[in-house]
């Protein structure tokens, strides 16, 4: 199998891989068959190392960079060269940046100049706000046996865990500082699946990782974990802004053995989902109980 491998600027600013992802999606349509990755400078030779010791034939080697500069002249070939001494029996190809491919020079002279056509104005037939709708597709996802990291350790990312640990997901807590229910939940029944990590988050972190719930309260933190998460293709739930997220967790209430009731109001009201989750604890639990007591029995 060969292999592609992307290296981007590491950057925190949310959003900010967007037309990064755009382009692994692409050669990932248009290139079956091929192991597309992609990295950071920061983690290139960690990551690239873990890619080489996987069954591939070849690696390719993407600068995401503009200039000819410090970068791509000097670090990335200097990691190119120490892994390809490592793993010679692998041939590593590393293509120019994009900055010196003539195609790149095309289409920065071709949209100049399509900008400064003279453009027509075209008014808009309504001056109402565009209703949003929604695009969230619900599902429920088998956790068993996953590796899921949880950045944070206050009473958010307290009740994250709690919500996961019925899964069987391999859970990872990072954080400076835990809320001291923790310690009590690692000495629980479920404590073998529960690590504590007493540290502020780090890239490596997200190695092997499933997928992420993002809940601290500082907001570089957050980007820079969202940020991560998503140039390694990894799902993730912001809790602290749910449109930066991959997917929410709607509310969810069982009953009985088999019927499982989830609300959810898209992210956008927490707190109405609350109280409608209150209410169909306190006006439906005994009538769906009694439902599948019937169904099972007759």
């Amino acid at each position: 199998m060969k292999a592609i491998l992307i290296i981007a600027h590491h950057c925190i600013l949310p959003g900010a891989y967007k037309g990064f992802e755009e382009i692994l999606d692409k050669l990932h349509h248009d290139l079956p068959g091929t192991r597309v990755a992609s990295t950071s400078l920061l983690d290139l030779e960690n990551d690239l190392r873990t890619l080489l010791r996987e069954d591939v034939e070849s690696v390719t080697l993407l600068p995401y960079l503009l200039l000819n500069g410090q970068h791509s002249k000097n670090d990335v070939p200097r990691v190119v060269a120490k892994l390809q001494e490592e793993f010679p029996q692998i041939p590593i190809t590393l293509l120019p940046c994009l900055g010196d491919w003539k195609e790149f020079a095309d289409m920065v002279v071709a949209g100049i100049r399509n900008a400064q056509e003279p453009r027509t104005c075209v008014p808009s037939s309504s001056s109402a706000p565009e209703h949003r709708t929604s695009n969230l597709f619900s599902i429920e996802v088998n956790l068993e046996g996953k590796n899921v990291l949880v950045v944070g350790g206050g009473r958010i990312a307290l009740r994250k865990v709690k919500t996961l640990l019925p899964t069987g997901a391999r859970i990872t807590v990072v954080a400076p500082q835990f809320d001291p229910e923790f310690e009590a939940l690692k000495s629980g029944e479920q404590a073998s699946l529960i690590v504590l990590k007493n540290r502020p988050y780090e890239p490596l972190d997200l190695r092997g990782i499933f997928m992420v719930f993002i809940c601290t309260d500082q907001p570089a933190v957050n980007a820079q974990v969202s940020n991560d998460a998503r140039a390694r293709r990894i799902l993730v739930n912001n809790a602290c802004d749910y449109l930066d997220g991959d997917f929410i967790v709607p509310a969810r209430m069982d009953f009985g053995e088999n019927i499982a009731v989830t609300v959810s109001t898209q992210g956008r009201a927490p707190s109405l989902a609350k109280k409608l989750k209150q209410k169909i604890q306190t006006e439906w639990a005994e009538g769906l109980e009694q439902v599948e007591h019937d169904f099972l029995n007759s």
